[in-house]
């Protein structure tokens, strides 16, 4: 039998091993963050040149027409590739953040957002757009996460200037 003693310093030390835990997986959940992005930044890029065909000889296209195949040009098939890569890593990332938040973790909205040093960490400054005040958040390069309505890690930002 265990006494309220032990059983509160058992629940102490389990929570400090599952915050561990997810401390531990937000490099994982950033990595799925940068690669998505990236995938979308290759799509878009991408979105550019699919149905354009490569630049070719007229001789290669007058061929090309007399036989009357409708081929996709590499650009196609490779921004289908980049597409469902991009949608693989998005359902990934979702996944994990389901369960993360199923365990206590949310991201919390900096973008958009007044600076609280509170939350945030100043990474720098640019200069302020028309739609954003001057010591508002801009950018976001990582993002913060509160677990079980404690702070786990700060937003790195970057903050809009005079």
């Amino acid at each position: 039998m265990t006494s309220p003693r032990e059983r509160a310093q058992l629940q102490a030390a389990l929570r400090q091993q599952q915050e561990a835990l997810v401390r531990d997986l937000l490099p994982v959940l950033d990595a799925l963050d940068r690669a998505e992005s990236h995938w979308k930044q290759v799509v878009e890029g991408q979105a550019g040149t699919v149905g354009k065909p490569p630049r070719r000889a007229w001789w290669k296209l007058w061929l090309r027409w007399g036989r009357r195949q409708a081929r996709p040009t590499p650009a196609e098939g490779s921004g289908a590739l980049a597409r469902s890569a991009g949608e693989g890593i998005g359902l990934i990332r979702a996944q994990l953040l389901e369960v993360l938040q199923a365990h206590g973790l949310e991201p919390f909205e900096s973008v958009g957002q007044p600076f609280d040093p509170e939350r945030m960490q100043a990474l720098g400054q640019r200069p302020a757009v028309a739609s954003t005040p001057a010591g508002w958040v801009l950018e976001e390069a990582v993002r913060g996460y509160e677990w079980q309505q404690k702070l786990l890690r700060e937003a790195q930002v970057l903050v809009a200037g005079p």
